[in-house]
């Protein structure tokens, strides 16, 4: 044993570098135990090295708070603290409550360090969702930080918590009476003393955790954080010295003069651009451009149909041209219809050119512009969409022939020909699903106008990250919402056919107009089951974005199961989402288990979607994933239990609310089902290991899918 003395604001030992070597008692003083996110006084009667392993370095660096004087022993093992406690008989009880005050104090530091890197990470995360629309609104183009939005969570088990934490807190919050009574019996105080100091150490290897997670993270994103804090000075320097916020900055030539910029590139028919100029002159000077009389809603027909005819044109040569060698303005009709500054407005303008810089054709398998969706058509790798009438481009040729309009033979030339693949696309996805799109079918024109801008361009914007981004939300409650049944069979190992449940992300198509609308278009591609979706809505939204993609998952959800049963769709003798939501819609008067409460509120249900149930399946899961998932009860009892069977919610959100009585019985089914579909994927693993084949990764991303 040896005795040091520190005069106030000596560094007795650095974290980080020097080595744990020693047990001191704080004899006198307090001694302060820091670290870059926490602080941890010790006063009289505490040991430095409890929460510490010996031979390693600090974790803290402990720097005398007053004059302190501290009472030395080696340390190099758990046999050391033993050899300090017995060694000390009197200051046994001492000993221990200071290592129980040590021990509580560094859970609450490790509980408070989590919080502020729980902290940082929302605010880091905020201002990657927030970056987009503040660089539009200034004008500059959006930067990609795909390091920084790859960042986790800082999802590590938190070793503080649970009933070792709560033996440490009643520990501490009876220390007056365990010191007299507890602490100064030999071996309890000595077991006490070793076990807090074992949760000490546990804390402190969360703590390192935790702080190696900040520093790493902090790294990562510090570029883009100032980034992000210059843009933001910039934009509010900008509106207080404007009052607006107005872009002041000169536009790029091709974007104030689009039309020249189009003639220019893509030397479309001279008589089609000047008779869309005119068209759009006259519409820019009309009084009121989206009134009914007869005069400009011709005028709206006569500057849509060109618009379309202008588009194919300008498509056709974009198509043979890189992206970046295109001029902007050329790139913003065709991203978002964008045809006049005069008709857009100036600041829009502005910004509709930096979002465009922002877009990279082909950077996203999922989710794409128009552009990118005709361009993909035009070069055979999708097949065109359905037509209004439900048929697609070869059910459509046929009935061509059918009614005379063509021959076989020419029939033959029309399906293989991709030209007329894009023009029936643009007739029908691009010219319908853009007016659905927007909202106001009646007076819709396909050209941008600042008429429509009811929110701002930069906060209406989808980007291909926000909608994935919104669709795996949804997914993380809705874990089945786009799981089709799929077939897995092997013959080698004896397996000739195994259920699957295969996933098949949507693909997302962005209209360029500013709309309030979203669709479903089709839910697979021809008859093809195993095919995605195609979901329009309109590339500036101007509606609650989460709303509006939980209803069209919704309404993706009722389709799909209607395709997959087919004419059994609304046969409650073979029991699917649809034939259980009809027959619960259809019957409920006479539904004994139904209050009266209950049929009044169903029968208001009808009354409000035009007795359409499958509207009122949409707005029921609208309910039951922005709502139920998080606790609030908003269902009638039936369709709840209708929901939960044929849409469970994910594991997650089961553990949050699998206590709350209405959903008690409905997650025990659940459970007993997954627990025997893994039994099932189990038995083929062993049947296909013992028949000396590799186990296929299908089957182990359904052992993952179901775990």
């Amino acid at each position: 044993m040896t005795n040091n003395t520190y005069d106030a604001g000596a560094v007795i030992y650095e974290g980080g570098r020097d080595c744990v070597k020693t047990l001191d008692i704080v004899a006198k003083g307090v001694v302060r135990a820091l670290s870059d996110y926490c602080t941890i006084d010790l006063p009289a009667g505490s040991v430095i090295g409890i929460g510490e392993f010996p031979r390693m370095e600090y974790i803290f660096t402990y720097e005398a708070a007053e004059n302190v004087s501290l009472y030395s022993y080696p340390y190099d093992s758990e046999a050391s603290l033993v050899a300090l406690f017995k060694a000390n008989p009197k200051l046994l009880a001492t000993l221990v409550a200071g290592c129980v005050r040590f021990s509580k104090k560094m859970q609450a530091a490790v509980l408070d360090t989590m919080e502020f890197a729980r902290t940082e990470y929302a605010r880091v995360n905020k201002a990657l969702e927030e970056y987009p629309a503040l660089a539009i609104a200034s004008g500059i183009t959006p930067k990609k930080f795909d390091d920084v939005a790859a960042l986790k969570p800082p999802e590590m088990l938190d070793k503080a918590r649970g009933w070792h934490r709560d033996f440490v807190e009643d520990l501490h919050a009876n220390e007056a009476q365990f010191r007299k009574d507890v602490y100064s019996i030999a071996s309890i105080g000595l077991g006490i003393g070793l076990t807090v100091n074992l949760y000490a150490l546990e804390s402190r290897d969360f703590m390192s955790e935790v702080i190696e997670y900040l520093d790493d993270f902090t790294s990562a994103s510090r570029e883009f954080m100032n980034h992000f804090q210059a843009i933001k000075e910039r934009s509010e320097t900008k509106q207080d010295a404007s009052g607006t916020g107005e872009s002041s900055g000169p536009l790029d030539e091709s974007v104030s003069g689009c039309l020249d910029a189009i003639l220019a590139f893509a030397s479309p028919d001279h008589t089609l651009l000047d008779r869309f100029s005119l068209e759009l002159a006259s519409f820019i000077k009309h009084p009121d451009r989206y009134g009914s009389d007869d005069d400009i809603r011709k005028l709206r027909r006569e500057l849509s149909a060109d618009f379309y005819e202008l588009y194919l044109a300008v498509f056709l040569k974009a198509y043979d041209c890189k992206w970046m060698d295109i001029p902007v303005g050329v790139r913003m009709f065709l991203l978002f219809g964008y045809a006049d500054e005069r008709l857009a407005g100036s600041d829009n303008a502005a910004k509709l050119a930096a979002i465009a810089d922002s877009i990279e054709p082909g950077s996203d398998d999922r989710v794409f512009t128009a552009y990118e969706w005709l361009t993909l058509i035009y070069s055979g790798k999708v097949m065109p969409s359905k037509n209004e009438f439900d048929l697609d481009y070869p059910a459509y040729l046929r009935e061509l022939i059918k009614d005379g309009s063509i021959k076989e033979a020419e029939a033959k030339n029309l399906e293989a020909s991709l030209i007329d693949r894009l023009k029936f696309e643009i007739k029908n996805i691009f010219m319908i699903g853009n007016r659905v799109t927007f909202g106001r079918i009646t007076t819709f024109t396909p050209v941008f106008d600042k008429d429509n801008v009811s929110r701002s361009v930069e906060q209406s914007y989808l980007s291909a990250e926000r909608i994935k981004s919104e669709i795996d939300n949804i997914r993380s409650i809705d874990y089945k919402a786009f799981c089709r049944q799929g077939v897995f069979s092997m013959p080698e190992a004896g397996v000739n056919s195994f259920f699957t449940e295969d996933e098949v992300l949507p693909y997302v198509i962005l209209m360029p107009n500013i709309g309030t609308r979203a669709s479903l278009w089709q839910e697979i591609d021809s008859k093809k089951r195993n095919t995605p979706a195609r979901m329009i809505i309109s590339i500036f939204h101007t509606e609650t974005f989460e709303d509006t993609m939980i209803r069209l998952v919704g309404e993706f959800r009722w389709e799909m199961c209607k395709t997959e049963q087919s004419v059994h769709w609304n046969d409650v003798t073979d029991p699917s989402l649809t034939s259980m939501y009809c027959d619960y819609l259809q019957f409920y008067r006479k539904n004994s288990s139904l209050s009266p409460e209950a049929k009044d509120k169903i029968s208001m249900a009808l009354k409000n979607n035009a007795n359409n149930f499958k509207k009122v399946f949409v707005s029921d899961y609208y309910a039951y994933v922005k709502y139920e998932s998080h606790g609030a009860l908003r269902l009638i009892k039936n369709a709840r239990g209708i929901l939960f069977q044929f849409c469970p919610f994910s594991k997650e959100i089961i553990s949050s609310i699998g206590e709350n009585p209405q959903y008690t019985q409905l997650v025990a089914k659940h459970e007993n089902e997954v627990k025997q579909r893994q039994k099932m994927l189990t038995n083929l693993v062993s049947k296909i290991e013992k028949s000396g084949n590799k186990v296929p990764d299908k089957i182990r991303q359904q052992i993952s899918f179901f775990s």
